[in-house]
């Protein structure tokens, strides 16, 4: 009874020891990864990604990683880039090498990315790990002779490039356009330069003729005032027509105060024997013209 005791205990102590030794590993695993190994030509990127994982504390030394740069004549490491994350086992890190070749062959040939030894350090002891070289092939761009077949030329053009679809490019283009040309057309309309249009036959001229004149020009300031007022009514507009004329142009009545005391002032300097007036009544007749301005481009 005793032998078959025995023979577990040694399966079992077999089995500890191995444990043991795969929990002291001081790398727990390594992989190298690299895509396909054939069909390269000059100026091909070669990606090659380095995934290990390592027990805490142990530190990977950078500087046994290749330097950037020219590896060899036809080769070169072009960016490294080092992720790294603890885990609850350990270390993981996971390098990325980006190679370009250079190597221009006038056949297939097999060529190797060089294989470099990766050093990790910890409490002043270092652990090695060799990165094996990797075997690819490289190809010609083209044939070194121009072969033909009965007549035809063996080598063949290039296939033209597919066209970029513009449509949306275009179309945006078109609302800007669009757009632009509305605001521009905005502002034309807004500052009176449309003048084909009718609601600026009235008020944009007397408005400019009125600037030019002074408070020693109050006559001919109010028969330019009354011949704009007569033109928008159609006919002679009088103070006791307003009523009227408010409900052809209801925009105006927001103006009553206004066009009662130009009508009076009216009154006053052409019927009185001894009329007054200066500069107050000169502004108040062109800021009269400016609101009935105003009013005509909707902006009151």
């Amino acid at each position: 009874m005793r032998y078959p005791f025995v023979f577990v205990l040694i399966i079992v102590l077999l089995s500890a020891a191995a444990c043991s030794q795969s929990i002291n590993e001081p790398i727990t695993f390594f992989q190298v990864q690299t895509p396909r190994p054939f069909g390269y030509v000059i100026g091909d990127e070669i990606k090659q990604r380095i995934l290990i994982e390592t027990r805490p504390g142990l530190v990977l030394q950078r500087s046994s990683l290749p330097a950037r740069g020219a590896v060899n004549r036809w080769l070169d490491l072009k960016r490294i880039d080092i992720d790294k994350t603890t885990t609850g086992t350990g270390v993981r890190y996971r390098i990325d090498l980006t190679y370009q070749l250079f190597y221009a062959p006038l056949e297939v040939k097999m060529l190797e990315l060089p294989s470099f030894t990766l050093q990790f350090k910890q409490f002043g002891h270092v652990i090695e790990k060799k990165v094996p070289g990797w075997h690819f092939t490289a190809a010609p761009l083209r044939e070194l002779a121009v072969r033909k077949e009965d007549g035809k030329e063996y080598m063949r053009p290039d296939a033209p490039a597919p066209l970029l679809d513009s449509r949306s490019l275009r179309n945006r283009l078109i609302i800007s356009l669009a757009i632009v040309l509305g605001a521009l057309f905005y502002l034309a309309w807004l500052y009176g330069r449309l003048r084909f249009l009718p609601q600026y036959r009235v008020f944009k001229v007397p408005c400019q003729q009125l600037a030019r004149y002074s408070a020693g020009d109050l006559t001919r300031m109010l028969n330019i005032m009354h011949g704009a007022l007569n033109q928008l009514n159609g006919k002679p507009l009088f103070q006791h027509q307003l009523a009227d004329f408010y409900q052809r142009f209801p925009h105006y009545q927001s103006l009553d105060d206004e066009l009662n005391w130009f009508f009076d002032y009216s009154n006053q300097h052409f019927f009185d024997s001894s009329p007054k007036g200066g500069k107050k009544e000169s502004d108040k007749i062109k800021a009269l013209c400016r609101h009935c301005l105003q009013i005509e481009r909707g902006m009151r």
